[in-house]
């Protein structure tokens, strides 16, 4: 079942376009043209788009089910192709999604579970470097610690 909406361009308020979103369901397992779909959306919209929260589990379930099929001839190459395809098509839209989380943190009731992991480490790391830079910087080396694991 397709739903249809408007969204607004956040870069020219008056600018409506129509927008195809397609819910992940079980009758709608991930197949290569559902992930281009995603990051077609994904990357034509300034909002970052509402996903299915299962969605990268079955993306890894996908690509673990390809990997154990055994194939030979023809057949292995075309799965190979589709891999490499669908490995393509994920990263792609997590980067995306990442961008454009770190780059608007209004978003971030749309992200997943895995990506807000992500970018909460990226905040942490951040933070660290901030913290030690300062210290460098204020030249108090006896507040630097040994930092060594």
């Amino acid at each position: 079942m397709a739903i249809y909406y408007l969204q607004q361009n956040k870069n020219n308020p008056s600018h409506l376009r129509i927008v195809r979103y397609i819910s992940m369901s079980e009758e709608n397992k991930i197949d290569i043209k559902y992930l281009q779909l995603l990051v077609l959306q994904e990357s034509e919209n300034d909002a970052m788009q509402k996903l299915d929260s299962n969605l990268y589990n079955s993306i890894s379930k996908f690509i673990g089910d390809l990997k154990s099929e055994e194939c030979d001839g023809i057949d292995a190459k075309i799965k190979n192709t589709l891999l490499d395809m669908v490995t393509e098509l994920a990263s792609s839209l997590l980067k995306l999604r990442l961008e454009k989380a770190s780059l608007d943190s209004s978003n971030s009731s749309t992200l997943l579970d895995v990506e807000k992991y992500i970018l909460d480490s990226q905040k942490e790391m951040e933070e660290r470097k901030e913290m030690i830079l300062s210290r460098i910087l204020n030249g108090k080396p006896e507040l630097l610690g040994s930092h060594d694991q």
